[in-house]
């Protein structure tokens, strides 16, 4: 994010930057480390901290009073063209956002906005600037991020990225250091606040989940003091995540919610979570074709958490034990599926899995640049060549499936089923699945046909 950072500073548009995502992903920390590296003046503003900030701020009638006004704020010197104004928790003062227009098109500061609950609370905002701001979403650490903050080298993620692309096992005993490094990531998570008490505490499990226990009642006490009159039936959905996650089929069912609960009833509840960053759904769909969108279920869904880490701090303190130590008695799989939705929601969010009566479920719907789909299956024990419904699809002419994979704890493997390949992958590649999968638009031209 930080390299997103840069390029907006480079760009020459005029466009405010607006970071949102969950709480404590590391957002506020971003950019005071990107100012002090690449502004040569920095203002903030945090709106829950400073009530009469809004008032203040929100009255200017133009650019010229709106500095004025800030500087009575006593935060810091406006220097024309080198300052960055960071205005965070811009959700306490959405009125700020149609002052950051007018703020933009004049071109005197650098504008970044942030908010935690953004997504919930400029939900029909109608003044929002269009055309005046470039928005990133802020997730987590991922693998690869976890394995930076521990000191692994980029060598090393090169390697895995090299073995990825040329589907060649990594050595073994690599593999298992890094199996091991993936099964700390699932219990540690990639909240960064907690990765780093983690490494400072010199690998103290007892510190890491007290953090972990922590944002999640943080996140609790945003839904009451966010969500209001629905607060209840928003922490009830929150609260059965785990719950339904450790299922067989893990789909969320309306009836933990209530037994006349509808889907109907809860839609914005469900909403209100998503748009707040802490739960990522993963929609059922119909049909293994491209578009996917096409033939998606918007109620029927898995609900996974944003983070791994704050999944098993809900769980039972032993269950983080057996997942550190692979306990071959333990159920990992909605743990596993958890890792690998994070890592694929980091560079499209649009979810999807497969589900038929009569064909079974298939974990993971991605789709390529190309519009081919590419299912994958989680598995979590050492049966994992065994995948009827992934058969299935591959045998299936008409959904035109050409190859698959399967994320395990084995090396990479291929074989062939239906006359089509398997790869058989190690969980820690996730990553590598999720940017080889970017379905931007970076390279792609359209030439608009000649006309005569």
């Amino acid at each position: 994010m930080y390299d997103q950072l840069l390029a907006w500073r480079n760009d020459g548009s005029r466009k405010a930057f607006l970071l949102v995502g969950a709480r404590q992903v590391g957002k506020t920390y971003l950019v005071r480390k990107f100012a002090a590296q690449e502004f040569e003046s920095f203002v903030e503003v945090n709106f829950l901290e400073d009530k009469d900030a809004a008032a203040l701020l929100q009255g200017a009638v133009d650019t010229d009073d709106f500095v004025s006004r800030l500087s009575l704020l006593g935060r810091g010197s406006v220097i024309p063209e080198r300052t960055l104004l960071f205005l965070d928790e811009v959700q306490a003062a959405p009125d700020m956002l149609t002052i950051i227009k007018f703020l933009v098109e004049e071109g005197r500061l650098a504008v970044v906005a942030s908010g935690s609950m953004l997504g919930t609370e400029l939900r029909g905002y109608r003044s929002f600037p269009v055309g005046y701001v470039r928005i990133e979403r802020l997730f987590p650490l991922d693998f690869e991020e976890f394995c930076w903050a521990q000191g692994v080298s980029e060598g090393l993620m090169g390697q895995i990225r090299a073995a990825y692309r040329e589907k060649t096992p990594l050595d073994g005993a690599l593999h298992e250091r890094l199996m091991r490094m993936f099964r700390y990531y699932l219990v540690v998570g990639g909240m960064p606040e907690v990765v780093k008490l983690y490494v400072d505490s010199s690998f103290d499990m007892a510190v890491v989940r007290e953090a972990q226990e922590q944002i999640v009642q943080q996140y609790r006490f945003d839904i009451t003091r966010y969500a209001e009159a629905r607060a209840p039936q928003i922490r009830a959905v929150y609260d059965a995540v785990s719950s339904q996650l450790d299922k067989e089929n893990k789909r969320f069912v309306m009836k933990s919610l209530g037994d006349k609960a509808q889907y109907a009833r809860f839609a914005d509840d469900f909403q209100w979570l998503i748009d707040a960053g802490v739960v990522l759904p993963t929609y059922v769909v119909a049909e293994p074709k491209s578009p996917l969108m096409r033939t998606r279920q918007v109620n029927k869904f898995k609900l996974y958490s944003s983070d791994t880490g704050l999944l098993l701090a809900t769980y039972p303190r032993q269950s983080t034990l057996d997942v550190v130590e692979g306990a071959s008695s333990a159920n990992f799989g909605a743990v596993y599926e958890n890792a690998v939705a994070q890592a694929l929601a980091c560079v499209n969010p649009r979810l999807f899995y497969y589900h038929n009566n009569r064909k079974g479920e298939v974990d993971f719907l991605i789709e390529s640049r190309e519009g081919k789909v590419v299912p994958i299956e989680v598995k979590s024990g050492k049966d994992y060549k065994l995948h009827t419904a992934l058969n299935n699809l591959l045998g299936t002419a008409e959904y035109g499936i050409e190859e698959a994979l399967v994320l395990s704890s084995g090396n990479v493997e291929k074989e062939e089923r239906c006359e089509k390949t398997v790869w058989y992958l190690p969980l820690y590649m996730a990553f590598c699945i999720a940017e080889e999968t970017d379905q931007g638009l970076e390279g792609i031209r359209l030439v608009p046909p000649v006309l005569s």
